[in-house]
């Protein structure tokens, strides 16, 4: 038997302190990406050209913060079961376009296409919209970076066993067979050298998996190293009969 009530207090101190930081630095985060977005959309007079470039750099660093910002408040909330659920009927055919046409501009700077194939049939499910919404957002985000230029993800909604899978296929590196079982843990990334070409804070798979474990769903992927990558959600199919079943289409 050991005494472990310091390490714990030292641990909730810890996660106090990140949330405190985090929050006191979205605000400001929030109106600095603004303020630029307003300079760069011509709010206060034409910006010369070589400023241009790099309050472009600036505006794009800025919302990097955010969203590194907004992980760490997000895996505080799971890690202190704070995390709110607002569950309601949502159809993944309509929400997933939702997501693609929000999205449609950041694929399109890295000249990458975004197809999305909606299931033939009602495709309701009990959840958060705006949660669920974000996980289809990591995963096509994902899918983007690692696509080489003019490749297409698809998104696609499939219907099946009492089930509803989203999935979001690219034709990217895929994941090395030695990173396999940490893809879904925090703060880990296939590449994390210091020279690695593609971004990102390493937890946007662990609060996609913690979001969907919340709804009673699975989350995985099959991959092809150096030809594709599927990453899939399932969540029970809103309304569905008891013992019904049917094949994935």
């Amino acid at each position: 038997m050991s005494d472990i009530s310091e390490r714990k207090r030292v641990e909730r101190m810890k996660t106090e302190f990140v949330s405190t930081v985090s929050h006191e630095l979205r605000t400001p985060l929030t109106s600095i990406h603004g303020s630029l977005g307003l300079v760069l959309g011509g709010a206060v007079g034409e910006v010369p050209v070589p400023a241009r470039e790099l309050l472009r750099i600036a505006e794009s660093n800025s919302e990097r913060l955010i969203g590194l910002v907004n992980d760490i408040l997000d895996i505080e909330k799971i890690e202190s079961g704070r995390m709110e659920f607002r569950m309601e009927v949502v159809d993944l055919n309509v929400l997933t376009e939702q997501v693609v046409t929000a999205n449609r501009a950041y694929a399109d700077r890295l000249g990458v296409k975004v197809d999305v194939v909606p299931a033939a049939d009602s495709a309701e499910v009990m959840g958060d919209p705006a949660r669920l919404a974000q996980v289809v957002t990591n995963l096509l985000s994902n899918a983007a970076k690692f696509s080489p230029e003019g490749e297409t993800v698809e998104v696609t909604v499939r219907r099946g066993n009492g089930a509803l899978r989203v999935e979001v296929a690219d034709r990217g590196p895929g994941i090395p067979e030695s990173f396999r079982e940490r893809v879904f843990e925090k703060f880990t990334q296939a590449d994390s050298s210091d020279t690695r070409s593609v971004g990102g804070t390493g937890l946007g798979l662990s609060i996609c998996r913690a979001i969907i474990d919340t709804h009673g769903g699975t989350i995985g992927y099959e991959s092809d190293p150096g030809l594709k990558t599927r990453f899939h959600f399932e969540l029970p199919r809103h309304g569905r009969l008891q013992g019904g079943g049917e094949a994935l289409s």
